[in-house]
């Protein structure tokens, strides 16, 4: 035990005298560490992919820009799939706007909407641009800060990101919904 104790003290005070010196360098100019030194980012960042009906003014978002909003909260996910796809699972808190029966949902979708906050349209994957037809149309109705996740959800659900599913009771009707997010821990029992 008392190997252990010295060990410690050892570490501890090497670390003290380091950061003493380092900082009776930086105080006489010679160039010791900085403790704010802005440290480059050389993370591996994706390209950001591009639809095929890609025009000026459509406004592309990244998964790791998609998933730093929905961490900050504030934000609104549109998902543009058809309704039986959205309840098999979709992102955490998404609503579901089905691009094609935009007309048969809208009014239910507009009183969730507003527009000073963020909304991201995403569909199925990079075979899909309804998020981005979504994402037009939602700024022709005066939501300026609307964007598409090109690749939104397979990209979101192969990134191991937070999903839940819609779940229904005997009757048909909506009862809750199961969150997963996006971590392999063991199931509660």
């Amino acid at each position: 035990m008392k190997i252990i104790r010295d060990a410690f003290l050892i570490v501890v005070l090497t670390a003290i005298f380091a950061l003493l010196i380092n900082a009776l360098r930086n105080a006489t100019g010679l160039k010791g560490l900085a403790m704010d030194t802005p440290w480059p980012d050389n993370r591996q960042k994706a390209e950001l992919e591009i639809p095929p009906s890609y025009s000026e003014g459509d406004s592309l978002i990244s998964l790791e820009q998609a998933y730093g909003m929905f961490l900050q909260g504030n934000i609104i996910f549109i998902d543009t799939r058809e309704q039986e796809e959205y309840d098999e699972g979709h992102i955490a808190g998404a609503l579901n706007l089905p691009f094609e029966f935009w007309d048969d949902y809208w009014e239910y979708v507009e009183p969730e909407l507003d527009p000073e906050i963020e909304i991201i349209a995403y569909c199925e994957g990079f075979d899909c641009e309804l998020s981005l037809f979504a994402a037009r149309e939602l700024k022709s109705l005066g939501y300026e800060k609307s964007y598409t996740f090109f690749g939104g959800w397979q990209k979101w659900v192969d990134a191991g990101l937070p999903v839940e599913e819609t779940v229904y009771d005997d009757e048909g009707d909506y009862e809750e919904y199961y969150e997963d997010e996006g971590q392999d821990d063991e199931e509660e029992e």
